[in-house]
């Protein structure tokens, strides 16, 4: 079993690739993802990150601040999440908090808190050139 802190890294650099095959390792069978964008199960997210991959380009993904659990059960970090919007090439990065809770060693729950205000994903304008994104 990889632990908790490591999975969190192994799963940010394989969502950067928006490689699904790879993200997927990461995740129970019964998981599901909330969002501000909304709540899936994980059977849905192969679409999802398609769409992704369809719509934005460039992305990057930091993991930071990390606290986890004594037993490993949940993790709480931050991430800062960029990409590029393919249609226009406006950019964003979206600082996230993450909560994870695991079972038998995967993500169980994935429950994300973000600006959207700042996030090229849902619609929202990006900074112009240059500008820097608080």
């Amino acid at each position: 079993m990889i632990p908790a802190e490591e999975l969190i890294h192994q799963h940010a650099r394989a969502f950067s690739r928006l490689d699904w095959d790879a993200v997927r390792e990461y995740w129970h069978p019964d998981g599901e993802l909330v969002s501000p964008g909304g709540r899936w199960p994980v059977t849905s997210m192969r679409a999802i990150m398609r769409d992704l991959d369809a719509q934005y380009r460039d992305v990057d993904i930091q993991v930071t601040n990390v606290i986890q659990s004594a037993d490993e059960s949940y993790i709480a970090f931050e991430w800062t999440y960029a990409s590029t919007r393919r249609s226009d090439g406006a950019r964003s990065v979206t600082p996230d908090a993450i909560i994870v809770e695991f079972r038998d060693g995967l993500i169980y729950s994935w429950r994300e808190y973000f600006d959207q205000s700042h996030s090229v994903e849902l619609g929202q304008p990006a900074a112009a050139a240059g500008e820097r994104l608080a």
